[in-house]
């Protein structure tokens, strides 16, 4: 499996504080069945690591995995806050893309409050050969009171990234019937860990697969599209076309046996009492 979105870097945001601590994490996810991940520290406002130190976070994590022999393959990325990647230019975007592949960028949805700026900014990603997936949606406010509203994002070329734990309750009943709800209509596209650390948050995608599975009817392997090809696809940079993930299909319509000529209309017995009336067959 391939987790896109998570803090497994040491010292830059609020993961890990050292490499001990990444390599814990680091070994949960080999257990988990999790064989590549995408760094993505946060890029927040007065906040912003520069693509450098990413990049030699990653290189010297590469080193520690390779010591210690987890088989764990690393990326560099980043989780960029709308009001940061407003400010960027095209060369700090691309630098900030997933996997480092110049075109699919990492947003993260606000907490709080609904992004008016964001539909025009996807349209003015895309004019300029970049294109968004859109982080934990479901825990932000506004997409809990209207869920719809990401039905024009997603029309505009986003995907969007439900966090697992969001689906196994770990964020609270509202998260996960908002997650579960997004699943339910399609708008659900890629499953990552979002994860901080070993214990707290830890990176782990396979639970949620099972759960999203059994309320949408399916094998859990069904699904897999959502952490191996999916995922693949967009750090592959080209253009990602998600399935109808966690849609059970439409019940197949029978239509109700047509009553015989002459016989009673369905729904409608005759009345007690009185036969019903022969049909005339000359005048």
């Amino acid at each position: 499996m391939i987790d896109i979105h998570n803090h497994l870097l040491p010292g830059i945001d609020d993961g890990p504080r050292d490499m001990d601590g990444t390599l814990a994490m680091a070994r949960v996810a080999v257990d988990e069945g999790i064989t590549r991940m995408v760094c993505t520290p946060h890029l927040l406002p007065g906040a912003v690591p520069e693509p450098a130190r990413i990049a030699a976070l990653v290189d010297e994590t590469r080193a520690a995995l390779a010591e210690a022999d987890i088989p764990l393959r690393i990326d560099t990325g980043a989780e960029i806050a709308l009001d940061v990647a407003f400010a960027l230019d095209d060369a700090a975007l691309r630098a900030y893309s997933l996997a480092g592949n110049g075109t699919w960028l990492l947003l993260e949805m606000p907490f709080e409050g609904w992004p008016l700026g964001l539909p025009a900014f996807l349209g003015d990603l895309e004019m300029r050969g970049f294109r968004a997936v859109l982080a934990h949606p479901e825990r932000a406010r506004s997409v809990q009171l209207q869920p719809d509203r990401v039905r024009d994002l997603v029309g505009r070329g986003a995907l969007c990234q439900v966090t697992a734990e969001a689906f196994t309750g770990a964020f609270g009943k509202i998260v996960a019937q908002t997650a579960r709800g997004l699943m339910g209509n399609g708008l659900a596209h890629v499953l990552a860990s979002d994860a901080h650390s070993a214990t707290r948050r830890p990176p782990g995608l396979r639970a949620a697969l099972d759960e999203c599975a059994g309320r949408a009817g399916v094998e859990p392997e069904t699904l897999r599209w959502m952490v191996t090809d999916g995922p693949r696809a967009i750090l592959d940079g080209g253009d990602v076309r998600p399935p109808r993930l966690g849609v059970p299909p439409p019940r197949e319509r029978v239509a109700p046996p047509r009553p015989a000529k002459g016989g009673p209309k369905p729904g409608r017995p005759p009345r007690p009492g009185r036969p019903p009336r022969p049909r005339q067959t000359s005048r």
